[in-house]
């Protein structure tokens, strides 16, 4: 039989571990909305769907950050002295606070899916997700989330985003590279190859996390909560390193990719860009009783911008 760690102490190790994720997180938005308003990129509409998403995830991570906080307080405060003890109350399906922050949990898996998808999600994503939220509030208070009435669903719901994850980045990384492969004869689309590495580098935490508690909770192993409590900001940090990432690449694009970088600009009269270098000879010649003398003068008037 499986030895078991006590729920007071999974929910520490739990919240702990969250919290430095949530570090991170707040790291990469920081680091995606100085990219995004602070560089000068222009912006269409897929960017701003995708500061949408961002700034989503981060309320979602932090509002989910902040129940679990609430959760450790009332565990070991409140409840420090009640028949069971912390060890009651955190395995107590039942309560307002944990139905709410597995609904916020399923919310940012879900996000976190349709993101990938680009369009929609998986419909049963969001029923087998939202399903389990509501079935803890029939759960008897001394069933464990194992309960078969749960497992089922669970299960599913875990199944299906491991499963989603891996087809989605498979997809759009073969697209890529068939795009690629296609286009490498007439010398174009090179640049897809680094957006490719991006994609598959960037998922991988998300995937291993996800895998880890499938299969932490097939197992029937209090360990699970670990890993449920981290997806949150995990998905989070994913989605913003591929955007930080692709930023990043677009804006080396924009001031090497044709070999004149944001300080070459020089503005010209009536604003009219000018790539080549112009030169002007002006010959001034002065005669006087002595002699005759001719002063040559170059003038190089540079600039960088398009004709």
């Amino acid at each position: 039989m499986t030895t078991q760690l006590p729920l007071d102490k999974t929910f520490l190790i739990a919240a702990w571990a969250e919290a430095i994720a949530y570090g991170f997180l707040v790291c990469l938005f920081c680091a995606t909305m100085f990219f995004t308003f602070g560089t000068g990129l222009r912006h269409d509409f897929h960017g701003k769907v995708m500061i949408c998403v961002s700034c989503t995830m981060f309320l979602v991570a932090s509002w989910h950050l902040a129940m679990n906080g609430y959760r450790l307080i009332e565990g070991f405060t409140e409840h420090a002295f009640t028949p069971g003890g912390p060890v009651a109350y955190f395995g107590n399906l039942r309560t307002w606070d944990h139905v709410l922050k597995d609904t916020l949990y399923a919310t940012q898996e879900i996000l976190g899916n349709a993101a990938a998808v680009g369009k929609h999600t998986s419909p049963s994503a969001i029923v087998s997700g939202y399903t389990v939220c509501a079935l803890f509030v029939k759960v008897d208070p001394n069933q464990t989330v194992f309960d078969p009435l749960l497992n089922s669903w669970i299960r599913a719901f875990y199944s299906i985003a491991v499963v989603q994850n891996i087809i989605t980045t498979s997809l759009m990384a073969y697209r890529i590279w068939r795009t690629t492969h296609q286009s490498a004869k007439f010398r174009t689309d090179r640049g897809l190859i680094p957006v490719l590495r991006i994609l598959v580098e960037s998922a991988a935490l998300q995937l291993v996390v996800e895998i880890l508690l499938l299969a932490l909770y097939c197992s029937n192993i209090n360990a699970q909560y670990i890993l449920l409590e981290l997806v949150t900001p995990v998905v989070g940090i994913t989605f913003n390193a591929i955007t930080i990432r692709i930023r990043l690449r677009a804006l080396n694009t924009a001031s090497t990719g044709s070999g004149i970088t944001k300080s070459d600009h020089v503005q010209t009269i009536g604003s009219v860009p000018m790539r080549r270098r112009i030169h002007v000879d002006i010959t001034k010649e002065v005669e006087d009783d002595m002699e005759k003398s001719t002063d040559y003068r170059v003038i190089d008037i540079s600039s960088n911008s398009r004709v």
